[in-house]
């Protein structure tokens, strides 16, 4: 792992990613420190204490699981780009994107171009988060192509990633950078996956296949009796469409909590389509399970789905936790977790379209 320079949208480093010796000792080893970790990890809600004494000894284990991740799932981590500001007086744009190149050790990127004779290469050296170097004149951004190509979705809506605005991207991450000079100051949550996070062949059919066979996802939606109570709330007045459109701004475990605690909101929540909905909100992520919803073949998923089932294995299935090890999901709870630090972006981004707009 690269402990000074880090991917300002992953948060993950360019290079030292060590897969362990597929040997029956190691593995074992693997095992049984992801148990005790687990356990930690469970019983403190994801804050694990200071280990006893006797666990201090125990070497901890800083590799990736051979039987889930290979060189394919980690050789992106090594491929480097960079946001930078352009020197050049006569460009439309001041921002300019650089790559792929190579982590060259002390927060530098260095990418390697051809002359202008196509003869020789040239090696253009620039400085992360810092004071810039002789080929940019400020700091330039770092970052993996494929975690640039999911903020451009989370910005724009769209895979195009010319549809960015690069000079308002550099302002946002500029004023960004942490005070170490390492990554940007947000939150980009526990790193479990290394595993690429759009490159993800098996998802489509995983989803596919689980929601055919798994009849728990196909039991009819439970009709509530309200045995003489009267829903006496806000929500009560207010008309679906209205509370659609609430709900489409809140993250998941809201409107979990929100169908809880107003019973005119769970009487809402019983409809299947409720649910089908908070699948396409709290999920853009996920563009697999919505390639399928949106699919032209009949058969691409049942028509007898519990959406709320659904919605609620998906949310358990793609969370990203420690010791994951389903090859079909690491990738998705990699980007599930890109995802959320492209949405701490997103407002400062728009409200720098909305003041270049302005000017």
């Amino acid at each position: 792992m690269a402990y000074d320079c880090y991917c300002a949208i992953c948060g993950v480093g360019f290079c030292g990613m060590h897969i362990e010796t597929p040997s029956e000792a190691s593995l074992e080893r693997r095992r049984r420190w992801i148990e005790k970790r687990y356990r930690a990890m469970k019983a403190s809600s994801n804050n694990p204490p200071l280990p006893h004494e006797n666990e201090a000894r125990d070497d901890p284990v800083r590799s990736y699981d051979p039987r889930i991740v290979g060189w394919d799932n980690v050789s992106w981590l090594y491929k480097a780009y960079c946001l930078g500001l352009s020197d050049q007086p006569d460009t439309k744009s001041k921002a300019f994107i650089s790559g792929p190149g190579y982590y060259a050790d002390i927060g530098e990127i260095a990418v390697k171009t051809e002359s202008e004779s196509g003869h020789t290469q040239q090696r253009n050296v620039f400085a992360c988060y810092g004071s810039g170097s002789d080929d940019a004149r400020g700091p330039v951004i770092p970052f993996h192509w494929c975690c640039y190509e999911i903020l451009t979705r989370t910005l724009t809506g769209s895979t195009d990633t010319n549809n960015v605005n690069t000079d308002v991207l550099y302002t946002v991450m500029n004023d960004l950078c942490n005070m170490s000079g390492s990554a940007l100051d947000v939150t980009y949550g526990p790193d479990y996956c290394a595993t690429h996070p759009t490159n993800t062949p098996t998802l489509e059919k995983f989803i596919q296949t689980s929601v055919t066979e798994d009849k728990d996802l196909r039991v009819p939606p439970t009709k509530i009796h309200l045995n003489g109570r009267s829903p006496t709330s806000p929500f009560g007045n207010l008309p679906l469409e209205m509370i659609y459109r609430i709900c489409s701004f809140l993250p998941g475990e809201s409107i979990k909590a929100l169908t809880e605690a107003s019973l005119s909101m769970h009487l809402v929540s019983q409809h299947n389509y409720f649910w089908e909905k908070t699948i396409q909100w709290d999920m853009p992520w996920l563009s697999e399970f919505h390639a399928l919803k949106a699919g032209k073949e009949k058969s691409s998923l049942p028509d007898d789905i519990n959406y709320k089932r659904l919605y609620l294995w998906l949310d358990n299935m793609t969370a990203p936790r420690y010791g994951m090890d389903n090859p079909s999901l690491t990738g998705v709870a990699n980007r599930r977790r890109i995802w959320k630090v492209c949405e701490q972006l997103a407002p400062r981004y728009l409200k720098g379209l909305e003041e270049v707009a302005q000017k």
